[in-house]
This record gives C-alpha cells, sequence and structure tokens, in this order.
C-alpha cells in the first residue's frame, strides 16, 4: 500500500534522500490504531540522531518533540521494525560469505550503571574498558546480512555456527580468530569451502587461496562504513535492542547506498 508523506523538502543533511526512501517506504509497516505522524520525518529524525550521535534531547524542533520521536523510536525497537526493514532490503549474492566482529567503546559508565532499564545488554569489560562487539555476516560484495551483540570480553569463534545458521554459500571467509575444527567441519558440512587462515599452534597448516582471502577485506570495509554513523562507532544505548536497532538503519542505509 502506498503512503504518503508530508516530508518538508527543506530538511538537514542527514536525511533519507528522494531516491533512497523509494527504496525504503514499501517496506515501512502498517501502523494500527492512531496515525504516528509522517513516517519519513521520523526515520529522517533517527537518522539524524544516529548519524551525529547526539543527545536525543538535542534533536531539532523541525523533527517535533524529541520525547515524542523517542518513544516512537523504543516502540519500533520492541516490535523489530528496523531489523525488519534491514530483512527486506535484502538482496545478497551468495558466492561467498564473510564474517568478522568489530568493538564498540561504550559511553560514559554512569549511562549503564545507573539508569533503571532493564532488558539484555551485552557490554563487557576488555582492555579498552566497557565494550561491545558486533558481529555480522555480510555477502560476496560486502553487504550485510546478519548482526549479533555480545560483550566485547567474550571471543569470536563461539558466534560463527548462529551468525551463519540457514545460510549457504560456495564459500565461507574468516580470519584466523575463527581457525578452529569445529568451524571447519561445520562450513564443509554446509557445503562451503572454509577460507580461514591457520592458527600458528597448529600443527598442520591448511592451504589458503590467498586470493580469495584477501576479498575478506569488504567485511572489514563494512565495519568503516557502518561507524559513519556516531551511534554504531559508541554505544549510547543501555539496552541490545535499542543499539542494534541503529545497527540495523546503518545495514539499511549500506543496502540502499
Amino acid at each position: 500500500m502506498t503512503k504518503t508523506s508530508t516530508h518538508d523538502t527543506s530538511k538537514p543533511r542527514h536525511s533519507f534522500s528522494d531516491e533512497k526512501w523509494a527504496l525504503v517506504e514499501p517496506h515501512i509497516p502498517a501502523r494500527k490504531g492512531r496515525p504516528g505522524g509522517d513516517v519519513r520525518l521520523f526515520l529522517d529524525a533517527i537518522l539524524w540522531i544516529g548519524t551525529t550521535g547526539s543527545p536525543w534531547r538535542d534533536l531539532p524542533i523541525f523533527f517535533g518533540n524529541w520525547n515524542h520521536v523517542y518513544q516512537r523510536f523504543t516502540y519500533w525497537c520492541d516490535k523489530g521494525h528496523f531489523e525488519a526493514i534491514f530483512n527486506a532490503l535484502k538482496k545478497p549474492d551468495m558466492e561467498e560469505i564473510m564474517i568478522d566482529s568489530t568493538s564498540c567503546k561504550a559511553g560514559p559508565s554512569g549511562l549503564f550503571w545507573h539508569t533503571k532499564k532493564r532488558g539484555p545488554q551485552s557490554i563487557g569489560v576488555s582492555r579498552g574498558g566497557l565494550n561491545t562487539k558486533i558481529h555480522a555476516v555480510c555477502d560476496a560484495v560486502g553487504n550485510p546480512l546478519r548482526f549479533k551483540l555480545t560483550p566485547g570480553n567474550l571471543s569470536d569463534v563461539g558466534e560463527l555456527p548462529g551468525l551463519i545458521k540457514g545460510m549457504s554459500a560456495k564459500a565461507l571467509l574468516a580470519d584466523k580468530a575463527y581457525d578452529s575444527n569445529a568451524v571447519v567441519e561445520l562450513a564443509l558440512a554446509g557445503g562451503m569451502e572454509a577460507i580461514i587462515p591457520s592458527r600458528s599452534n597448529r600443527k598442520l597448516a591448511r592451504p589458503l587461496d590467498l586470493a580469495r582471502y584477501f576479498a575478506r577485506h569488504l567485511v572489514e570495509n563494512l565495519f568503516q562504513r557502518m561507524k559513519i554513523f556516531r551511534r554504531v562507532a559508541t554505544r549510547f544505548e543501555k539496552l541490545d535492542e535499542r543499539f542494534l536497532a541503529f545497527v540495523h538503519i546503518a545495514g539499511i542505509m549500506k543496502w540502499i547506498h
């Protein structure tokens, strides 16, 4: 169903262009009950917050009352709308899949330990202080397929089975942090060649196709692009579902770029 918009063309720089909005609009979830106002203006507000990393109270009045926008954002998080739009936009090239993780420093400690919000909070203490890891799988051209959050002090290899579950590709590319017999066997069982460098302590190193392995830089490029969003580069949200919403927004913008 086509949705109308009263969007003002005199909008701030961090907002959806008409071309990008045309790709997103068909996947906006239908709203039941009272109308929530201009959906495009709301998503422009979320994009502005995500890109600038500004506090919610600093949202320009152009977007409306900051608290109304925030409450609508939390509602969309609860309903999984951002992830649903992200999934709807995916048209992956499954020749290969790549997996990696990146660490995001959490904001001031008081933000997390002295607020009353309850829910999963993947925040751990590592050498850099409070951190969260974003684990990502991307396709053969570097577009994101799936994300998962874990505390920053946990290892990467244990998250791989859940991240690639149900995926089918010709090859799995990962760095040596994922080198384990279990990972290699899992890839082979799924019909994928494991293009993963062997750890230095392996008694018998596996052969590695370096030309194909070098394509793994695409998943690192993905993280660099996502961290243009300051609310992805630094975690300001206490709850996982709200931080993950900004991760999915960054993923949405990658798909429509």
